[in-house]
């Protein structure tokens, strides 16, 4: 076989390859769950080694996964740092709500407007992280969590059901719902990292408490850090303020550390002066903030939950 033929038949293969890697990345894949095919998307940085940190992201309410994927950009970073990405997909609602339509997909988190709906999402996500730590010899001790919205809430509801699981958690513009805050798990609290714009017409800054939205009850973004903050037994903390890059955004990021907590562990709230319902800056246009990369702050959080735990 001459050297010209060699050539091609081995490009034809590294393309063949490319566009198998490229299927893995874009085609939902499915997982059983009570019964249930449930969908995810999985990105696997193509030199990622064995025993890799695994992250999930979780999409808001009405959102998909792969909304969030392109939303948040996190694929780049797992690119860059080195570690797995599970997109998992929410269930559609069964029937049209005071909020929401038919079909929209959702975490069940107690909504008032969800009280019909019996899927455990809870149970899919701790499956599905197992499943893909054993398939895919990922790390089970470097296992985390992040989420926009109603997947942030969900987040929340994770750190508090299964930190055994997840071993580190990152709301974003989430919240506590009350029976959450009420019943969280007192035994084995876990580091969080929280974003919040303080104008955020959504899930509202300073929560809920009496229903008046019908969402159900829901705490504040300051109650829920100081609970968190008690929760991990922290005992310094200092203030910072991010560089205005954009300062055409009309808000700044101050980002609040806790530290010296039970195992190390941290809680860092970044607290987005008029900032809005966003994961800043936003994809594929600048929607918000511009000061902050969101999804690259997540991962330095989570790093430095591996760093501060390995001491």
């Amino acid at each position: 076989m001459n050297k010209p033929i060699k050539y091609y038949l081995f490009l034809c293969l590294v393309l063949s390859c490319f566009s198998c890697e490229k299927q893995k990345q874009t085609t939902p894949l499915i997982f059983q769950s009570n019964g249930k095919d449930r969908q995810y998307y999985l990105y696997r940085p193509p030199s990622l080694s064995s025993n890799s940190p695994l992250v999930f992201v979780l999409h808001g309410l009405g959102g998909t996964a792969g909304g969030i994927r392109e939303y948040s950009q996190m694929d780049a970073v797992a690119n860059k740092y080195g570690f797995a990405v599970c997109y998992p997909q929410g269930t559609g609602g069964s029937k049209n709500t005071r909020y929401t339509k038919k079909g929209d997909p959702f975490w069940n988190v107690g909504y008032e407007t969800h009280k019909h709906e019996t899927v455990d999402d809870v149970s899919f996500i701790t499956s599905l992280a197992v499943s893909l730590q054993k398939e895919y010899n990922l790390d089970p001790e470097q296992t985390f969590c992040a989420g926009m919205s109603n997947g942030g809430d969900m987040s929340y509801l994770l750190g508090c059901e299964a930190p055994d699981i997840f071993k580190a958690i990152a709301p974003i513009t989430g919240c506590m719902m009350g029976w959450i805050y009420e019943s969280c798990n007192k035994n084995d609290p876990v580091p969080v990292f929280q974003v919040h714009g303080t104008a955020d017409k959504t899930t509202l800054y300073d929560g809920d408490v009496n229903n008046r939205d019908k969402w159900g009850a829901y705490m504040g973004v300051e109650t829920t850090i100081n609970f968190w903050v008690d929760r991990n037994e922290c005992i310094g903390s200092y203030v910072d303020t991010l560089p205005d890059v954009d300062k055409n955004d009309g808000s700044i990021v101050v980002a609040e550390k806790h530290t010296g907590g039970k195992n190390n562990n941290e809680v860092w709230f970044y607290k987005v002066i008029n900032g809005d319902h966003e994961w800043p800056p936003g994809w594929p246009e600048r929607s918000g903030n511009g000061d902050l990369n969101t999804s690259e702050e997540i991962w330095m959080f989570f790093q430095h939950t591996i760093d501060t735990r390995s001491l």
